[in-house]
């Protein structure tokens, strides 16, 4: 299985500050009086947390251990959707910056700060009435998936198991069904949010509609605290799911024929490419990967047709119908355990993954294949110099299908005219030194260039890369001015303000 939480994460740590774009102080609006954090436990029905709370040493932290320095003043749960509009009310009455978590999986630190973070992991019901799905921030993948699936439905969601649909979905939300059913955002038809003036809002595409086009792709956190959302779920049956491993001899073939072979597939295959090396003394890995929508019979074709494209045999094959539940615990690296199991500790009882280490991550669009010139940079550039413990990988997702149906400007994610998504991964363990994390980030720096002869100039707005410059047209291209208007609009004293936050 592609057990891809050992590679996701981001950054620069020598930049956490600045990755979270967390003001270390803010302008007191109550007579420069410190936060009385006791008042705010008084009037919600969740916890208020601070440090010195017994509690608040295992509920700071996100999922990426990387930002494990940064300290929020408190950490509060809500309970009801109430709770989060009393508390940005508070917040702004003390003048103190607020961030939401979701998952806490920013890959830019995002979802922590200096000031009060919003865990909304407390509200994270999955429900089905009336068509719609129905789930509250702070609903993990897994789990959304695991009470979608016994009503035999599912939203398109990440291949992480405990990744938040709240980010997610607002920064669009690929999936292994997407080219079939497209992004999550795609499907949402509605949500509650809280705005920067503490007022709980239902919006949808008749109440405050360009608000909702912003929301469907524009990122998180620029807007508001989005307390629940609301999808149109589509069926979810048995389907197929494959890994193909080739030798590393035939990586390069692979590569150029996976890149005219999946972004033109039949839109019922979501078809991605892994290049990895775990260590110099290892050889590294190529394998195609991915789910089969249609007749477990009509996707022989198309596999062989992979096959004649890369003209060599491969190595190993995985290919198995399963339950759809099944096929998200595949993906997730889970196959081996149960829902409960498939989280990190502290999310559940018995919560078996691990949190992100010290790694990075970086995107690239591409609207055309890579020749082979570009292919073998590509490839030399990922075993180059690599030291001993440090994991590298490429990560290809085809678009295509569902992504590319809509225009441009249909929602705020801009991405529907690329052929796929390119996601650079590195990771060293929390105890290297700095030397060798230092290592990791110049890694991902020295890729990212390699690629611009050929890149699209976008990259993925769910793969914050603090290291962005133009991250503006990067994310949201020619959607980037009108997002700016409806920041003005809703959040016109950038209270939602972070280092890549509408309007910076």
């Amino acid at each position: 299985m592609i057990d891809r939480r050992r590679f996701l994460a981001a950054g620069g740590l020598a930049a956490v500050a600045a990755a979270t774009g967390a003001p270390a102080a803010a302008a007191s609006s109550d007579g420069g009086r410190r936060p009385d954090w006791a008042a705010l436990r008084r009037a919600i029905d969740g916890e208020v947390l601070v440090p010195g709370d017994p509690a608040y040493e295992s509920r700071y932290p996100s999922y990426l251990s990387r930002y494990d320095g940064i300290r929020p003043a408190a950490v509060v749960r809500p309970r009801r959707a109430g709770d989060v509009a009393e508390a940005v009310r508070f917040a702004r009455r003390y003048g103190v910056p607020s961030v939401a978590r979701s998952g806490g999986h920013s890959f830019g630190g995002f979802s922590t700060g200096t000031g009060m973070v919003v865990d909304l992991s407390a509200r994270a019901r999955t429900t089905v009435s009336g068509g719609r799905a129905r789930l509250e921030a702070g609903a993990k993948m897994v789990d959304m998936q695991q009470a979608l699936n016994a009503r035999g439905l599912s939203i398109t969601g990440g291949m992480c198991p405990t990744v938040g649909i709240g980010g997610l979905t607002l920064g669009g939300g690929f999936g292994m069904a997407g080219r079939r059913y497209g992004l999550a955002s795609d499907r949402l038809t509605g949500v509650r949010l809280v705005l920067a003036d503490g007022r709980l809002i239902r919006c949808d595409s008749r109440h405050d509609p360009d608000l909702f086009w912003a929301l469907r792709g524009g990122g998180a956190g620029s807007f508001g605290i989005v307390t629940d959302f609301e999808f149109d779920p589509y069926p979810a049956g048995e389907t197929t799911v494959f890994q193909i491993f080739w030798p590393w001899s035939a990586a390069a073939d692979v590569v150029a024929a996976w890149q005219e072979w999946g972004p033109d597939a039949p839109p019922d295959l979501t078809a991605g490419l892994y290049v990895r090396t775990f260590d110099p003394s290892m050889e590294p890995e190529v394998f195609a990967f991915g789910q089969w929508a249609g007749l477990p019979s009509d996707l022989d074709p198309i596999v062989g047709d992979l096959y004649a494209r890369v003209g060599h045999s491969p190595s190993t094959v995985d290919l198995r119908t399963v339950p759809y539940l099944d096929s998200v615990l595949y993906w997730g690296g889970c196959s081996e355990l149960s829902v409960s199991q498939c989280h990190a500790p502290g999310q559940t009882p018995d919560g078996a993954l691990r949190r992100l280490e010290h790694a990075l991550t970086k995107s690239d669009f591409f609207r055309r294949s890579l020749p082979r010139d570009g292919i073998d940079a590509l490839l030399r550039a990922l075993v180059r110099d690599q030291p001993p413990g440090e994991l590298r990988g490429l990560e290809f997702h085809a678009f295509g299908g569902a992504y590319n149906r809509p225009s441009p400007g249909t929602t705020a994610f801009t991405h529907r005219r690329q052929r796929f998504l390119l996601q650079y991964l590195a990771q060293v363990g929390t105890g290297a030194t700095p030397g060798q994390k230092a290592a990791v980030d110049q890694w991902g720096r020295d890729i990212w260039a390699a690629m611009r002869p050929w890149a699209s100039g976008h990259a993925y707005q769910n793969y914050t890369d603090p290291d962005l410059r133009d991250w503006q047209r990067a994310y949201y291209g020619g959607n980037y001015r009108r997002l700016v208007g409806v920041k003005r609009r809703y959040d016109p004293h950038r209270y939602f303000d972070f280092a890549h936050a509408i309007g910076r």
